[in-house]
């Protein structure tokens, strides 16, 4: 799925810090980051490690009673005696997700009430919410909520600064086994760079279509929210759009709707074969699947790796073959043959 991606930072203090710049001698290493996710500094991991590997426990170098500190507060460490015992990680981890579970409660219970201030730009089952950069977070944030599958529509505007970047969320959301379908707009095939998004996306286990009028950008996870993408100029004539609003639909009979709506032009759209697909059929039938997507000749040959008048050739030769004098006519033989 092509989408704009957003520069994002990254959090963290320096493997020096926190243990006041250790040397190797005192016995600490860089850190590996496993312990990212209970917010700790390298510095804290490392001692958590070495605290597993030796018995009578490393050394205490600079920074210890910082680091001890920050293990306690997570779990992973306890007192005993004037020692300081390491908690096995599962243990600590099974804590520390029952935590993180009571806080997205708490977070979700928090946002319907503040939902509930905004006055006329949300409701009981929608949310405005405004700006390019607040829309792109809005969209990760469905992306990722997903469980079982993402549903979209796929078309233009995207942006001029990030054209032909899929999704930051697809790769990872996909190897979790969540599934995507996407309809593309027919046009932006055309765009090489797009294309080689969606081949990438293919690659990823995504299935892909095009419909020569994809009405709205739009994402759905699940059947739990829906965001649709609301491109806006900021002068009045100008032709591409400067800025993004969009609309984030909860669970009601609008979001069953636009669920339906998808399915529908999911029905009418052609399928997008990945190259690596259909790299074992016959040229005939590999010719005939990129026709079947509506791309031009010139967007063919540049996936063919062919010249254009090569393109028409064959193209040429189809018609003769199969005794069809239009494009349309041409697809109804080959699909009355079973060669697409």
């Amino acid at each position: 799925m092509v989408a704009e991606s957003g520069a994002g930072d990254t959090g963290g203090m320096d493997a020096a810090e926190g243990m006041g710049g250790s040397a190797p001698g005192d016995g600490y290493s860089a850190s590996t980051g496993f312990l990212a996710p209970f917010d700790v500094s390298p510095a804290a991991e490392q001692l958590y490690a070495d605290l597993l590997r030796s018995v009578d426990g490393p050394a205490r170098g600079s920074g210890w009673e910082r680091a001890v500190a920050e293990l306690t507060r997570v779990g992973l460490v306890r007192q005993e005696e004037g020692r300081v015992v390491p908690v096995p990680v599962r243990l600590a981890v099974e804590r520390w997700v029952i935590e993180q579970e009571a806080r997205i409660g708490q977070a979700r219970l928090a946002a319907s009430h503040f939902a509930s201030l905004q006055g006329p730009s949300s409701g009981g089952f929608l949310e405005v919410i405004r700006g390019l950069e607040q829309v792109r977070e809005a969209a990760h944030q469905v992306e990722t909520g997903a469980v079982k599958e993402v549903l979209c529509f796929d078309r233009e505007p995207y942006f001029s600064q990030s054209k032909g970047a899929i999704s930051t969320a697809q790769e990872a959301v996909a190897d979790r086994g969540v599934k995507y379908r996407v309809v593309y707009q027919q046009s932006v095939l055309e765009d090489p760079a797009i294309m080689a998004a969606v081949r990438f996306s293919i690659s990823l286990g995504e299935e892909a279509r095009t419909f020569p009028d994809v009405p709205i950008r739009m994402i759905i996870a699940d059947d739990q929210q829906a965001l649709l993408v609301l491109p806006y100029s900021t002068a009045p004539g100008d032709d591409e759009p400067a800025d993004a609003d969009a609309v984030l639909v909860h669970p009601s009979t609008l979001l069953d709707a636009l669920i339906r709506l998808f399915d529908s032009v999911w029905g009418l759209a052609v399928p997008i074969s990945s190259l690596d697909d259909s790299a074992g059929t016959d040229e005939h039938q590999q010719l005939l699947q990129l026709l079947a997507t509506g791309l031009t000749d010139a967007s063919i040959a540049r996936e063919l790796g062919v010249s254009e008048r090569t393109v028409q050739r064959r193209i040429n030769r189809l018609h003769q073959l199969l005794g069809a004098n239009t494009r349309f006519l041409l697809g109804v033989q080959a699909v009355k043959r079973g060669w697409i």
